[in-house]
């Protein structure tokens, strides 16, 4: 079963990727996961924002998580997360 976006969200937020943002950011994004739930809806480009911004290498992290939010981005035509490209740069 495929998880909803409000969900995979959920997922990473406990798994710890967002861990590297301020409170506040972090309130945000608990915020709008709150709202999207009782309107039904969620806003897409803040959320992607926060999952673009994401660190998917910290420790609880599973890689799933960013194939699964890929998943999304490429049904939705966004450009996807590419973790490999900041490893070649940072060189």
């Amino acid at each position: 079963m495929t998880p909803t976006l409000v969900d995979l969200t959920r997922d990473l937020l406990n798994s710890g990727v967002f861990n590297h943002l301020p409170d506040d950011e972090i309130g945000r994004l608990h915020w709008m996961i709150v709202q999207g739930q009782s309107v039904g809806q969620l806003p897409l480009a803040p959320l992607f924002s926060y999952w673009y911004r994401g660190d998917y290498y910290s420790s609880n992290a599973s890689p799933h998580l960013l194939q699964q939010c890929n998943e999304y981005l490429q049904r939705m035509g966004q450009p996807l997360i590419d973790m490999y490209g900041e490893e070649f740069y940072e060189a």
